[in-house]
């Protein structure tokens, strides 16, 4: 009796595609033991991680390069725009130089809240780099520096900013920017986390009310020790980290790399951003 033939090529298949999805699975376990580790990590150091359902950062580290002091980055999902913000200390800009030297969009500071005195002022150059900014073609956005100790002037301060906007028209957010002072002794040094998000959250609805897209500005050290990012979800999100890749465990879609960039147009250092866009087809 003639012996029959094992059916090697559906063997060999069926090893390859355990192999393979063993492979996956162990690929998404191990992204799994990653987040939870550094979720632990960030809790003994005092972090605070408000909810496991804020988007995670979708930027992977290797995506990023950095030439003559310039990030960049690109996989096959997002591409960046590089960008500026800028208040009265740049002093007088020239703006086709910036545009010149390869900068799409400038995201330029409207006014302040006085840290001590708790006085509103428009930023001296505010209304030259706005029309000298959009006259050399770039995409603009505004923001407030604000020191708030409550809603009521979080909206004060929307209110401000859309006064000097007086109708004039945004490709990008108005942006809230509360700080600390760390130079000196200031009204806001006592306010708490719950009151900068609610006051984040204030300013954010009074201009969507006023016909302008809102966004929030932060260190990523206050998302993980001050505020609550959870609340803030459905603004676009501007973290500062300055180093030439961002370890940020959130998601963003704008990104202050650096306090100490060089372009053209523009005397001493400025910041330098970008601005994360999806790919499309």
């Amino acid at each position: 009796m003639a012996k029959k033939k094992k059916n090697r090529p559906r063997i060999v298949l069926a090893t390859v595609l355990t192999i393979l999805l063993l492979v996956i699975a162990g690929t998404a376990l191990v992204s799994t033991l990653r987040a939870l580790r550094a979720e632990r990590e960030a809790r003994s150091a005092g972090v605070q991680i408000y909810s496991r359902e804020i988007p995670r950062s979708v930027y992977g580290m290797e995506g990023f390069a950095q030439e003559n002091g310039r990030v960049t980055y690109e996989d096959e999902d997002w591409y960046t725009v590089p960008g500026i913000d800028v208040s009265s200390h740049q002093g007088v800009i020239d703006w086709p130089s910036v545009a010149g030297d390869g900068i799409s969009y400038a995201i330029i500071q409207a006014g302040y809240r006085g840290y001590s005195d708790g006085a509103l002022s428009e930023d001296e150059q505010f209304r030259a780099n706005l029309s000298g900014a959009k006259a050399a073609g770039l995409e603009t956005g505004v923001y407030f520096f604000s020191q708030a100790v409550n809603e009521d002037e979080a909206r004060e301060e929307a209110r401000f900013v859309l006064e000097l906007l007086a109708g004039e028209t945004l490709r990008l957010p108005v942006y809230y920017d509360w700080e600390r002072v760390e130079s000196a002794p200031a009204r806001t040094d006592e306010v708490d986390g719950d009151t900068v998000t609610a006051c984040a959250k204030a300013f954010c609805e009074t201009v969507e009310a006023g016909g302008y897209e809102a966004g929030v500005y932060f260190n990523q050290n206050y998302v993980y020790t001050l505020i609550d990012l959870a609340q803030l979800l459905d603004y676009p999100l501007w973290m500062a980290q300055y180093q030439t890749a961002p370890d940020f465990f959130y998601h963003f879609t704008c990104w202050q790399y650096t306090d100490s960039g060089t372009v053209a147009g523009i005397s001493g250092p400025v910041d330098l951003d970008i601005r994360f866009l999806e790919k499309t087809e």
